[in-house]
């Protein structure tokens, strides 16, 4: 064999290292061995070519003007179809349906075509089955797509929605926590004015004004337990112009008398007209429990005003410091069941300011008149009975004569 066609058969062994397994391909090398025999006296001056007319190029060498020939031959056919056998097989390898060559198929090409363009047509059928499934896949994806939109638009506007409610809830909420704190300042005011009124119904106008204290035995323990040591009285007035005057009560002592004396005391208020009265305040206060039992055992106590004191200045405060009587009454006998001056948990205190210097002997009479009367008829009495007091003190006294004997 010449030394070029060692060469040709080296490179062929190479080129199809990968086939060597398929027996297509064994055959084909068995008659390209016959051939290669014959081209042996081949005349040496003819031009020679090479077969590269399949991927796998049988590179047998031929005259140029016999290529046409080779390539229409029974050997250049067999070695297309094994081409062909050989990109089935690969297709198909993963599904186990392994395509068999036969002698039959060698001989007739155009059955095995045939079978090709088959399963091309049906590769090409699934292909479009899948481009058709791909589509509605993609229709679908811009579908939801679109859907997902606009459910985040719906969210959004939710979103926005709930953010107005919950702006108007605080908006009303906040309505209606300054309508209830306007209606407790109403409620207050309204209390206010409901104390104002009734203090204005029992303001008395003319220097004298009798408290009357419900609730005794609670105030007093309130007193005892330090929770309110002390009360006050509304406002009484000397004139509608003059001095704003109260009474101060310590329901279990003040000071040295705590705990055994009721003590009372007396207070001058900051009044509209403090600045046109005359001051210091040095009017004789009396103080007076009355006994409830009927039988007139008054507790009547007075004192008159330090006018050195700040007590009775001017008030440059809403209140001046109180003063008064510390130890006014025993508390035992106070807080003793069915006592004369306690009646359905009331006492009733009565202050007198006095403006023209009743005689102390005339206070008790003053004291025991009906409180029920007008206080002009109480005055004209208290009058007449201080002109009687006098003219009886004015009057001589007329010996008695005795009979003779």
């Amino acid at each position: 064999m010449p030394k070029e066609q060692q060469m040709h058969r080296i490179k062929r062994l190479r080129s199809n290292e990968q086939f060597e397994d398929d027996p297509l391909l064994q055959t084909y090398d068995v008659l390209d061995d016959c051939e290669a025999e014959k081209q042996g006296c081949t005349s040496e001056f003819q031009k020679l070519i090479r077969c590269t007319s399949v991927p796998l190029s049988c590179y047998k060498q031929i005259p140029d003007c016999e290529l046409l020939q080779h390539c229409l031959s029974k050997q250049c056919q067999k070695c297309h179809m094994a081409c062909t056998h050989r990109d089935i097989t690969g297709f198909h390898s993963d599904d186990d349906s392994n395509i068999q060559i036969t002698d039959e198929s060698i001989i007739s090409p155009s059955i095995a075509t045939n079978d090709l363009y088959a399963e091309y047509n049906k590769l090409y059928e699934t292909l479009i089955i899948l481009t058709d499934r791909i589509q509605t896949l993609i229709f679908d994806k811009e579908r939801l797509t679109r859907e997902l939109s606009d459910l985040k638009s719906y969210v959004d506007f939710d979103r926005q929605e709930q953010l107005k409610l919950k702006q108007s809830e605080q908006e009303q909420d906040a309505l209606i926590n300054g309508m209830q704190l306007n209606q407790e300042m109403l409620h207050q005011n309204l209390t206010d004015l409901t104390h104002n009124v009734k203090d204005i119904e029992s303001t008395s106008y003319d220097g004298i004004f009798t408290w009357k204290i419900k609730n005794v035995a609670e105030l007093m323990m309130r007193a005892q337990s330090e929770r309110q040591p002390s009360i006050y009285s509304p406002p009484f007035y000397s004139s509608s112009t003059g001095y704003k005057m109260c009474m101060r009560a310590y329901l279990n002592g003040d000071g040295n008398a705590r705990r055994t004396h009721l003590s009372l005391f007396f207070i001058v208020m900051r009044g509209e007209y403090d600045d046109i009265l005359k001051w210091p305040f040095h009017f004789k206060v009396t103080f007076c429990m009355f006994d409830q039992s009927g039988q007139q055992r008054h507790i009547i106590d007075s004192f008159r005003p330090d006018v050195k004191s700040d007590s009775f200045q001017i008030p440059k405060t809403q209140m001046n410091i109180a003063s008064g009587i510390p130890k006014f009454f025993l508390l035992p006998m106070l807080q003793q069941d069915g006592n004369n001056y306690v009646k359905d948990d009331t006492l009733f205190i009565k202050c007198i300011v006095d403006f023209t210097n009743l005689p102390k002997v005339l206070l008790p009479y003053s004291l025991n008149l009906n409180p029920g009367l007008p206080a002009d008829v109480q005055n004209d009495m208290i009058k007449s009975e201080t002109e009687r007091r006098r003219e009886n003190q004015l009057q001589p006294s007329i010996p008695i004569s005795t009979p003779c004997g």
